[in-house]
């Protein structure tokens, strides 16, 4: 029980640790905020009008109101913004632990000593609540910008789905980044990754253009990220009010057939999926990843130590050989 104790304890510090020299460096948060600030200002200088364009051309001339169009890109924008969130911004938090692994931290951290398992779950919970803090931020800036535009047509129920979403969204967002970065040596290293990271997850999840413009093979691809998955849950709960508003009095195969151009519903290997599987689907890599990053994460966690047990093995060995 006292093991278990000082485990939490160990667990609590480290994770507020990292929070602070997360916070404090300034730099680091712009990044992480670098790729949904790309996409709002690509929807504001000429995404947003390319869409709004392409969605007036489903009604003949007259029969639909221009706010009403205007509302319904302004939520498919939102959600990009959010969906994009989610996965650059925990990629970039990563910069914290290995900064720690690239300075001998790591080292001092199980030198204390500190379990392998604990230190691992500490960067975990600091990651998570890292990416659930900002994007929650993203997301009433979000909900803000919608209503002082007068495109708000969320219900109650859309947006706190669309919170949990941010919360579904963030988890496996972290149990995918953290065992990926863990395997990077420096800081260096990993800014270059994360820009790689940034620049193309906005195009493959959807948030620069809707996935239904892409080919069938470059959907498919996509279709077997989470994070496009992820994309999807927050259009369907952002736009699915403005869609209704927008196609108020008309057939509902026009409902249908905006939601598909518009990857509220895409194509996953030939099938049309709803809420319901991309849920599921993100479930499923949640679990699968939280085995699998708690295997792979603690093996590289003792990657330094070893490296560095290895060089000075080489150095007493080179010494020897000088005295002989």
């Amino acid at each position: 029980m006292k093991t278990l104790r000082s485990d939490f304890l160990a667990l609590g510090y480290t994770v507020r640790r990292c929070m602070g020299v997360f916070f404090k460096d300034g730099l680091s948060v712009f990044l992480a905020l670098l790729a949904p600030i790309i996409v709002f200002l690509l929807y504001v200088l000429f995404l947003g009008d390319l869409q709004t364009d392409a969605l007036m051309e489903y009604f003949p001339a007259g029969t639909v109101d221009e706010k009403a169009v205007n509302a319904f890109v302004d939520s498919w924008m939102i959600a990009g913004v959010l969906g994009t969130a989610c996965i650059t911004v925990s990629f970039s938090a990563n910069n914290v632990m290995v900064g720690d692994r690239e300075r001998g931290v790591v080292n001092d951290f199980l030198a204390a000593p500190m379990k392998k398992s604990v230190l691992l779950g500490a960067y975990f919970v600091f990651n998570f609540l890292v990416t659930v803090s900002i994007c929650t931020i993203v997301f009433f800036i979000g909900l803000i910008y919608l209503a002082a535009t007068g495109s708000f047509y969320m219900s109650a129920a859309d947006v706190f789905a669309a919170f949990g979403t941010i919360l579904h969204g963030s988890l496996s967002a972290t149990l995918i980044s953290v065992p990926i970065c863990a395997s990077f040596k420096t800081q260096g290293a990993l800014g270059g990754f994360s820009g790689i990271v940034s620049a193309a997850i906005g195009f493959l999840i959807g948030a620069y253009m809707p996935m239904s413009a892409f080919p069938s093979w470059l959907e498919n691809a996509a279709a077997v990220l989470p994070g496009t998955h992820i994309s999807g849950l927050f259009r369907n709960f952002f736009m699915s009010g403005a869609l209704e508003n927008l196609t108020s009095g008309m057939p509902e195969t026009v409902m249908n057939s905006i939601a598909e151009s518009f990857s509220m519903k895409f194509q996953f290997f030939g099938e049309k999926i709803g809420v319901d599987v991309m849920a599921g689907y993100v479930s499923a890599w949640v679990v699968v990843c939280a085995v699998c990053g708690l295997v792979i994460g603690t093996r590289l966690l003792d990657a330094p130590s070893a490296l560095r047990a290895k060089k000075k093995k080489k150095t007493e060995d080179k010494a020897n050989v000088r005295e002989d």
